[in-house]
């Protein structure tokens, strides 16, 4: 069944893919899909760095995504090392992407990785990210840092393979076009992949989609 969707400006698509015909030309058109990813950044790099910024004016929600996420890690922690030794004995590395200011690294990956490399395409976010996340700024034990910072765009980024034990993907999956969403995922060589997003839920299926277009983002979502 084709997926509807609507952009912020009212107009309807019938299918995904008329959407993107409209948005990043035909496939082979890296002009107008650099464009599109040129459209996005430039939204971000308007918007100040802190956290209500990077949370679109609401800021408030941060300690109670915080809350949520942990619930869900603690979960996925627990399954992930049920069988060998304990996390607390192992050596924890994750990776944040589109971390932004390093909001969820210092609330909540800190806690319980050893490292956590940022990827963030914002140059302005991830220098404020490098200041937040010293070590002066921060309270976890020594053996528990911010290692990496790289400015790159996802659609660019390759993960180490064989480095990290689970990727963070919030609130910015959106911002990729299809074909790069997919090739993220086959190049991200990890057992675990943490996807939020600010409606609904990922699924092998999506039912309908909205594309928000002062930054760029398309969500896909079930009903």
């Amino acid at each position: 069944m084709e997926k509807s969707g609507l952009d912020s400006d009212g107009r309807q698509f019938k299918n995904a893919e008329e959407m993107w015909r409209e948005e990043i030309g035909e496939e082979g058109d890296l002009q107008k899909k650099n464009e599109w990813y040129q459209k996005a950044v430039g939204y971000w790099q308007n918007v100040e760095a802190s956290v209500d910024g990077v949370l679109g004016g609401y800021g408030c929600v941060n300690e109670t995504d915080i809350k949520t996420s942990e619930a869900f890690l603690k979960n996925i922690l627990s399954e992930r090392f049920a069988s060998s030794n304990s996390a607390s004995n192992r050596h924890l590395v994750a990776l944040d992407c589109g971390s932004g200011i390093g909001r969820v690294t210092k609330n909540l990956l800190l806690r319980y990785f050893n490292e956590v490399d940022l990827v963030e395409p914002v140059s302005h976010f991830l220098e404020v990210a490098q200041t937040n996340l010293n070590p002066e700024h921060i309270a976890v034990s020594d053996d528990h840092k911010a290692a990496n910072f790289y400015c790159i765009p996802l659609q660019d980024f390759t993960p180490e393979e064989g480095r990290y034990d689970i990727i963070w993907i919030q609130w910015c999956i959106g911002q990729l076009a299809d074909d790069d969403f997919v090739s993220f995922f086959k190049r991200a060589k990890v057992k675990w992949m943490f996807i939020k997003v600010d409606l609904g839920c990922f699924f092998e299926l999506f039912n309908k989609f909205d594309l928000f277009k002062d930054f760029n983002n398309k969500s896909r979502y079930s009903k």
